[in-house]
């Protein structure tokens, strides 16, 4: 393999890698494509991995809270508000880094290339930038930015991520069943079945002794009624 097609591979396994998200059991991803419970087989360390769309990095995707949990201060409406102008750049940032780049890389590695690379970087900036400007004006904590923002410029194919992921550094202000509600009602009962696939393993995981099983035992017969009359 050239060196050329190793950096490139090497990009695409780090965005990829990316991609991949833990869930804790019940928790939900919400994005345009409707609500996403994860895989029902793989988990690490007992969390659920889900892996984002690779092909839609410029969609926000943004995490419900963890069933019987606190209560979050962002609001899933205020939160997609705030997000939707970096979509643009986002978009921009994907076409850089997976085909101006690896193009100018084989066909004008001298200065087109290197002009490419610095376009990537100045727009990766303006993103963490922009992020910074629309939470703060919304209300939404941006010290999770300074971390994730380094990572964009230390290793810039994490920023191609960069809206989805400052989307999942905060949980929005409704669990998976409030977000079942909000969906059409063939997406709603798919939803619904695979919420109660996942509280069906949390209880095989939990002594019976345990309060978050007997919570869990009455969600899943709750459940069990709300889709038997046809409604969640």
């Amino acid at each position: 393999m050239s060196t050329e097609a190793t950096v490139i591979a090497v990009a695409a396994a780090l965005y990829l890698f990316d991609c991949m998200v833990l869930l804790d059991r019940g928790q939900a991803l919400w994005s345009r494509a409707g609500l996403s419970f994860g895989s029902q087989h793989y988990q690490i360390r007992g969390r659920v991995v889900a892996l984002l769309n690779p092909l839609t990095p410029f969609f926000a995707v943004f995490r419900t809270l963890p069933l019987f949990s606190g209560s979050s201060p962002v609001r899933l409406s205020r939160a997609m508000r705030s997000m939707t102008p970096v979509a643009a750049m986002n978009f921009l940032q994907l076409i850089l880094l997976f085909a101006v780049l690896p193009w100018c890389l084989y066909r004008a590695p001298g200065w087109p290339f290197f002009a490419a690379l610095v376009l990537s970087y100045v727009n990766a900036i303006a993103m963490i930038g922009a992020l910074w400007w629309r939470f703060r004006g919304a209300g939404i904590a941006t010290r999770p930015l300074l971390g994730l923002g380094f990572g964009w410029l230390v290793c810039l194919p994490l920023s191609v991520n960069s809206l989805r992921k400052a989307g999942l550094a905060f949980d929005v202000a409704m669990d998976a069943r409030g977000a079942i509600r909000l969906l059409p009602g063939r997406e709603r009962e798919r939803a619904r079945g695979e919420l109660a696939a996942q509280v069906a393993e949390a209880l095989q995981e939990l002594e019976e002794s345990d309060e978050r099983h007997r919570r869990l035992a009455a969600l899943k017969s709750q459940l069990t009624v709300e889709a038997g009359d046809g409604r969640l």
